[in-house]
């Protein structure tokens, strides 16, 4: 630069952003010191050689749209509006720059071509800024605002659609129809487990869950959390049926379901008879097993699930693989438990 030194206040620098007020005042100096009502923008060029041409375009642009110089793009001519100069192209000088007094909107107003390059600059397209044209008129004269310039207030209204438009596209990309290989991820199994839920239990959710987001076809961003917010519940459900037993016990001959089992069976909307109609062969199954456990309320409600979803033909568009292989860990019979029936099977032959 000719002189190494540019002086601005730190308001303008703040208004206007420093690369603006860097490029202004050049542009000021520039017309002082050859005494013209215009620069070429050859010269802006040559004395900002920190910024590429595209740059300085760019930053050109943003003072022409806030009606602090004229830029000719034809004859690449940089000219200052100032109230003390009389610009000789003054048709060209209204359609580049805003009024600066306030007004109302008028009925017919339009973007001028200044700041729909612009608006570009933020990689909005033409046609998205002319769709919002008659939204952004309607808006203000049925509040009956006014403003200095309504290109700047048109612009940042534009915007802010823009940001929206890209955030809800972002937000459509990500939601997708659960999968059949879905699985919670490593966050979503440890917030369960910090919260006390069994890992067997967790797993034996996720058929289920997925056959159950699978039928009603919605889509999703956030399964996991939706994931976490199900099995919360369920076992909220589970915990309320165990048994105050804290030992493991061989289910009786005569064991019947606790009034709590009931109660959280009308939750599923399985008929309390049928419930009742598979309890003696589930009591004869778990008695052939002599597996043991604390909570036979809960065992048994999976069992009427399992042989309700199965009478129903449950989700008939799949097979019932998913929910056979779940049950199926629930009534398999495991190395590591106790089997305390083999302990008093002399007394039960007896």
């Amino acid at each position: 630069m000719t002189d190494n030194f540019l002086y601005f206040s730190k308001d303008v620098a703040k208004t206007l952003g420093l690369s603006e007020a860097v490029v202004l005042e050049t542009i000021k100096k520039g017309v002082n010191s050859q005494n013209n009502q215009f620069i070429e923008l050859r010269w802006i060029l040559n004395e900002t050689i920190f910024w590429n041409k595209k740059e300085v375009l760019t930053l050109l642009s943003k003072l022409q749209l806030k009606g602090l110089i004229i830029f000719d793009k034809d004859t690449k001519r940089i000219t200052l509006v100032s109230s003390k100069r009389k610009i000789e192209n003054s048709d060209s000088g209204r359609k580049a720059f805003e009024e600066r007094k306030e007004s109302f909107i008028e009925k017919n107003w339009e973007p001028n071509a200044a700041l729909i390059d612009q608006a570009n600059e933020y990689g909005i397209s033409k046609s998205f800024v002319l769709s919002l044209v008659d939204e952004f008129i309607h808006l203000h004269r049925e509040k009956s605002d006014t403003s200095h310039s309504w290109g700047i207030e048109f612009l940042r209204f534009v915007i802010k659609k823009w940001r929206k438009q890209e955030i809800s596209d972002f937000k459509k990309l990500k939601r997708k129809a659960i999968d059949q290989s879905w699985q919670p991820d490593k966050e979503a199994i440890e917030i369960l487990s910090k919260a006390g839920v069994n890992e067997e239990f967790i797993k034996e959710e996720i058929p289920e869950f997925i056959l159950y987001w699978s039928e009603k076809g919605e889509e999703s961003d956030t399964w996991n959390s939706k994931f976490i917010a199900q099995v919360r519940r369920q076992w909220a459900k589970t915990q309320h049926l165990i048994d105050n037993s804290e030992l493991p016990e061989p289910i009786s001959p005569n064991w019947k379901p606790s009034q709590d089992f009931y109660e959280v069976l009308a939750l599923t909307e399985i008929d309390k008879a049928f419930a009742n109609s598979v309890l003696s062969e589930f009591i004869l199954y778990w008695r052939e097993t002599g597996q043991a456990h604390n909570s036979w309320n809960s065992k048994f409600i999976q069992h009427v699930k399992y042989q309700w979803q199965k009478q129903e033909g449950f989700n008939q568009s799949q097979s019932l693989n998913d929910i056979d292989q779940r049950v199926k860990s629930t009534w398999e019979i495991k190395p590591k438990e106790k089997n305390p029936v083999n302990e008093v099977s002399s007394k039960e032959e007896i």
